[in-house]
C-alpha cells in the first residue's frame, strides 16, 4: 500500500522508473553525454515562475497575423506538470470563437510528461509530428492578410 492506495509496485517501476533509468544509462554510457545539472523528477521545478506568462496571448497574436500558423499539441494523459486537459482547455481561450479551431492538434498519448519514455508513445508521437508537418506545408503560398 502506497498513500492509502494498493499498488503494484513492480508494475510502477517498470512503467515509470525503469524507463527513466534505462534513458539515463543511455544518455550516459551510449551518448558519452556528462552534466551537473540536477534534474527534479519530483516536486519543485523551480526556477519557472509563470506570473507573467502571456503565451496564450502572443500565440493568438502571432495566429492572427500568420493565417498558415498552425499548432500541435502533444501530451500524455498522465503528465502531472503540463497536463493533457489543461493544455486543451488554454489553447480553446485563444479563441472562443472556434475560428481558428481547425489550426489546432491535439494528440495524447497513454504516458507522463516524457512521452518518448514508452516506445509506442514515441513512435505514434513522431508519426503524429510527421503528418501535421505534411498537413501543415503551404507550399510556397503567401499568406493573405
Amino acid at each position: 500500500m502506497l498513500f492509502g492506495l494498493h499498488v503494484d509496485v513492480a508494475r510502477l517501476f517498470k512503467l515509470i522508473i525503469s524507463p527513466i533509468f534505462n534513458k539515463a544509462v543511455y544518455i550516459k554510457s551510449e551518448l558519452k553525454f556528462e552534466t551537473d545539472v540536477k534534474y527534479n523528477m519530483f516536486g519543485s521545478v523551480h526556477p519557472w515562475n509563470n506570473d507573467d506568462d502571456n503565451t496564450r496571448d502572443n500565440l493568438r497574436l502571432a495566429m492572427a497575423q500568420n493565417p498558415y500558423l498552425k499548432v500541435l499539441n502533444q501530451s500524455g494523459y498522465y503528465d502531472g506538470a503540463t497536463t493533457y486537459f489543461n493544455a486543451k482547455y488554454t489553447l480553446s481561450q485563444i479563441d472562443p470563437s472556434g475560428k481558428m479551431k481547425d489550426r489546432f492538434t491535439f494528440k495524447g498519448y497513454r504516458s507522463g510528461h516524457m512521452m518518448y519514455l514508452r516506445d509506442q508513445d514515441l513512435v505514434q508521437a513522431n508519426d503524429d509530428l510527421r503528418a501535421f508537418l505534411k498537413e501543415s506545408a503551404v507550399n510556397g503560398k503567401a499568406a493573405k492578410y
